[in-house]
């Protein structure tokens, strides 16, 4: 199979023309349904994790919600999960960073605490502790990102799905890899 006619395939590798729909009218939806009202700071958060708290904590955190008391959008408590206690007693060494990080990201103060979550299912890259996964795309997977992104008035919100796009493509493919590497 050539490279120009190698297809891009996320969702099924069987697609009719009658079942594209853009990304931009799908996605809004699709992610608040699954996450609620919070979906675009969760989103977010998910999305834009390494950039936020930068790549050495994001290779051993994951941010899983932000909590806000009722009726408040401030001073949440963002819950954090990582694998093991010894990340867990790092985290807790470097909140006020973290706290400082998220709070700047957002613009007003979102998150007032954070709650640490150890999860020992909580997968690390296999060979590189402490190493962070990068997001690479080819460039017909970006230009396929963008074109599907490309009816988004919003720049903040279409450069923010762009990036989530970007995460599922290279997720994807992390998942794809494992599957074939033979056991050691």
């Amino acid at each position: 199979m050539s490279k120009n006619s190698k297809t891009i395939d996320i969702i099924s590798s069987e697609r009719r023309s009658s079942d594209l729909r853009a990304l931009s009218g799908l996605l809004p939806p699709l992610v608040k349904k699954i996450l609620g009202k919070k979906a675009l700071v969760e989103t977010d958060l998910l999305a834009e994790w390494a950039d936020i708290v930068g790549d050495d904590l994001a290779a051993y955190t994951r941010p899983q919600r932000l909590v806000f008391k009722r009726g408040e959008r401030s001073g949440g408590v963002l819950r954090i999960e990582v694998p093991s206690g010894a990340f867990a007693l790092e985290l807790q060494h470097r909140e006020q960073y973290v706290l400082a990080r998220v709070n700047a990201y957002f613009g007003y103060p979102a998150a007032g605490r954070i709650s640490i979550v150890q999860n020992a299912d909580f997968s690390l890259p296999a060979d590189d502790v402490g190493k962070t996964q990068k997001m690479l795309v080819t460039a017909e997977e970006e230009s396929y990102i963008r074109e599907l992104s490309e009816g988004i008035q919003n720049k903040n919100l279409r450069s923010r799905l762009q990036s989530l796009g970007r995460w599922v493509v290279s997720s994807n493919k992390d998942e794809k890899q494992d599957e074939f590497e033979p056991n050691h």
